[in-house]
Formats: structure tokens, C-alpha cells, sequence
């Protein structure tokens, strides 16, 4: 790919501006909770079947279509979506805003304990920057699978299908206060989606009001939640177009759609990513915990029945602050543990990688190096370089997933903080893949943008 000639002046700061956004036309489509669908990326190929199946004008249509046996250059998933998101917008299956708009957006959910918290955010488009310009951070990894997926949609459909999720510091409250009036108001539409989630959304139109957010966020810097490779796919679809355009004025690839919440309210739901280890070999089984006591000392957790796996998860939250520590469930024994590191943090030395501290410390990096990589040898060069490590989101599903067969050892982690989140970021590096989990995610169909309008 050629490399993008210098073009469109951007500013030292983290644009965000209101745009004329999609929406399903309520004559059409009265119940918008048949037609939302999770992000992609989350969505297992029989969910992907059943919303195919739901409604003929769900949006999984446009972001994570089914592939047909047949398909080929000219007729695949992507020139599918394409064409569909033509068809939609002419026969009035999808409106544009009138004018350009933020989308207010209030989730209340179910959260780990059990308590209905709520997440407030919004619904706006960014200025596309490179990371290396510190306005816009990422905090994962990413593959390179998914960005040529996204990359192939995006060029069939020119359009941002489903909001990537940024976070951003709003200590002084002035953008939640900014944002106060709407809230305030009878929402414009509202959903309950498959997991109970209420989804309320306020659409703000008014001029001073979306020129007050835009002037908000002048000088903040944006974190990526969820979407890395989303992001990453739209910075390299900028750059292939300006090389192709040439120079010229602002273009609507410059910019992307995004739910913007602040970290004290994005802070609140943020989820561990659990890890189900299959295909050890019989050695590593037998040596297991020999081998995990020369780094951890390591507590079996006591108590009848479904008691043992509570008692895990709020010892390991128990332990200092300033030491590793993780669950451990063994389901040949039906044992519960925790495992607690020997040295306080950060346990990975710096002799071992150049990477920061703060990123040495993390609970995740430690569990991926320390433990699956040097103690279980689960690498390409490895001893179990064919086991298969299984990510499970939150701590309820995972809990009830140890009955489940399958599996030879299940790694328990308390969830990432934000401090950490933005620490790593801020030292200009990406956390392991799967660190984290930030919950609910914003829906796919709530909103779209056309690179049209």
C-alpha cells in the first residue's frame, strides 16, 4: 500500500463532533430490539444464525453476514452488506438524521453482584489520528484476521456500522453537566435487549450543545475500550483513500463513529476475561502444582458446594494490593485454589522484557507470561504448544462453565482497573489480548453513519 501524502491539517486534539446519523425508521421497524444486535465480535456463529433468522432487517445483516457457499470476488458477504444498506436506504428502511447530532445513551444492566447499575455515554464521530499523536490510545493487541475482515466491510459499505467504545477523564464534570439536559428529557427511543439490558437514547440536534461538546473535548486524550481493530482498520482505510484522492479537504473517512463514556462511569463495568486451558500434556498435569508453588503460594478455598466458588473469587480479591493473584479450579480434583504470587509486583523482571512497570505488574501479562507461557509452556515453541486457552468473559458465566467438560484448568482474574488501563496506554504500549471486558457494549443498530451524509 502506498504511503498517505501529507494531508488534512490535524490538530493537537481529540475531535469530536456531532453527525447526521442512520436510524431505523420507526413506521418500518416498531420494535428496534428485533433488529440491534451485540458487536461481531462477540457473537458465536449460531447467535450470528439466529439474528440472520430474527428479522429480515436486523442490522447483523449489514455488520456480520453469513458467507454462502459460491461466494466469490463479486458476490460475497461485503458487496451483500453493501447492497443491502443501499436497498434499506432507499426504500426508507433507514433515515438520516435531519441534522447533524450526538445520541445520548443510558444502559442499565445487571452487573457482577447481582445490582442494576446504569452507564451513561454518547454517540458521536472522531477525527481519525494516528496513535503516535497521543490523542487517541489503544490498550490492547490486535490480530491481524479481524482487521482484514472489518477492512473489506468497510470498503464494500463506506460506512461506520457499529460505534467503536473511547473513554476519556472528566473530573471536573463538565461534559456530564454539558450533557445533564438531555438526561433530564423523556428518551427518544428505548430498547430491553436478549440479556435484559434497557438501552435509552436521547438524540441532541441543538446547535449549542453539540458545538459545547465538541469544545469540551479540545484538549482530552481518548482511550480505546473496545474496537481496537475496528480503529486500526479505519486508520488504514484513511490512509489507502488519501493515497489514492490526493490531497484535499476533510473526507468522511477522516472520521469514525464512536460511544464516548468517562472513565468514572465506564470505570464501574469493567469485566474480567477468564482463561479455560485444554491439551496439556499428562507431564504438565503432574507437575502442576509443583511447578506453579515455586512463583505462588497457593490456597485451596474451602466451603460446601457453590460456597467454594465465591469464597475463591473474594479471597482473591482479598489478597495485597501490591501481589498477583489469581483463581485456579482443577475440575479432575473438583478443587478450588488461590493462587498468590511470592514477590510483590511487578513479577515479570525487567531483564525479561523492556516493557514498562506498570505493564509488568498487570495481573493479565502475568497469567499470559508467567503462568501459560514459562510454568504450563503453552507457546508456539513450547511443550503444549497445541493446548487451546479459551477466553470466558465475566465471572457468573465463567463460574457456571466449571461444570461444563472440556477443560483440564481454569485461571480465575480479578478485573483490570482503569488506573492500569490508562498507565499502559500512557507508556505507549497494548495490554495481551483479551485484558478486558467493559460491559454492556454499545449495541450495533442503535446508529449508523453513511460516509454519505
Amino acid at each position: 500500500m502506498p504511503a498517505a501524502p501529507a494531508h488534512n491539517f490535524v490538530k493537537k486534539s481529540s475531535e469530536v463532533h456531532a453527525f447526521r446519523g442512520l436510524r431505523y425508521n420507526p413506521d418500518v421497524v416498531p420494535e428496534l430490539s428485533r433488529v440491534v444486535a451485540p458487536p461481531y465480535d462477540i457473537i458465536s456463529p449460531s447467535r450470528q444464525k439466529y439474528y440472520h433468522e430474527r428479522h429480515p432487517y436486523n442490522a447483523i445483516r449489514l455488520d456480520f453476514g453469513i458467507s454462502l457457499a459460491g461466494d466469490d470476488e463479486e458476490n460475497n458477504r461485503y458487496t451483500r452488506a453493501s447492497a443491502q444498506l443501499q436497498e434499506w436506504l432507499q426504500a426508507e428502511i433507514l433515515l438520516p438524521e435531519p441534522k447533524p447530532s450526538v445520541y445520548c445513551l443510558r444502559e442499565e444492566y445487571k452487573s457482577e453482584n447481582g445490582v442494576i447499575a446504569a452507564r451513561d455515554g454518547f454517540i458521536a464521530m472522531i477525527r481519525l489520528t494516528d496513535f503516535s499523536q497521543g490523542r487517541v490510545l489503544p490498550h490492547e493487541e490486535t490480530a491481524p484476521g479481524p482487521k482484514a475482515d472489518r477492512l473489506k466491510l468497510m470498503e464494500s459499505t463506506e460506512a461506520n456500522l457499529s460505534p467503536i467504545f473511547c473513554i476519556y477523564s472528566d473530573p471536573d464534570g463538565i461534559i456530564s453537566e454539558t450533557l445533564k439536559p438531555a438526561y433530564e428529557t423523556s428518551p427518544d427511543l428505548q430498547l430491553v435487549d436478549d440479556a435484559d439490558t434497557r438501552h435509552s437514547l436521547w438524540i441532541v440536534s441543538n446547535d449549542d450543545a453539540c458545538a459545547g461538546i465538541s469544545q469540551a473535548f479540545a484538549e482530552k486524550t481518548l482511550y480505546i475500550a473496545d474496537g481496537h481493530h475496528r480503529y486500526e482498520t479505519a486508520l488504514a482505510y484513511r490512509d489507502a483513500r488519501r493515497a489514492k484522492d490526493g490531497p484535499g479537504p476533510d473526507q468522511p473517512y477522516d472520521y469514525m463513529m464512536v460511544y464516548l463514556s468517562s472513565m468514572g462511569e465506564a470505570g464501574r463495568s469493567i469485566f474480567p476475561i477468564h482463561r479455560f486451558v485444554s491439551g496439556l500434556t499428562p507431564e504438565t498435569m503432574q507437575r502442576l502444582s509443583s511447578s506453579l508453588e515455586e512463583y505462588f503460594k497457593i490456597d485451596e478455598v474451602s466451603g460446601n458446594g457453590s460456597d467454594r466458588q465465591q469464597n475463591m473469587i473474594a479471597m482473591m480479591k482479598e489478597q495485597p494490593a501490591d501481589q498477583n493473584s489469581f483463581g485456579l479450579y482443577l475440575p479432575a480434583t473438583d478443587s478450588y485454589h488461590v493462587l498468590t504470587a511470592r514477590q510483590p509486583r511487578p513479577m515479570i523482571s525487567a531483564e525479561k522484557t523492556a516493557r514498562s512497570a506498570a505493564y509488568r505488574s498487570l495481573d493479565v501479562a502475568v497469567l499470559d507470561r508467567v503462568i501459560l507461557a514459562d510454568i504450563l509452556g503453552v507457546t508456539p515453541e513450547g511443550p503444549n504448544a497445541n493446548a487451546k486457552v479459551r477466553f470466558v468473559e465475566r465471572t457468573d458465566k465463567a463460574l457456571e462453565e466449571t461444570s461444563q467438560p472440556g477443560f483440564q484448568v481454569a485461571f480465575f482474574i480479578n478485573p483490570t482497573s482503569m488506573q492500569e488501563i490508562t498507565a499502559v496506554s500512557e507508556a505507549g504500549e497494548k495490554m495481551p489480548q483479551k485484558s478486558t471486558y467493559f460491559y454492556p457494549k454499545p449495541l450495533t443498530g442503535m446508529v449508523f453513519r453513511s460516509y454519505l451524509y
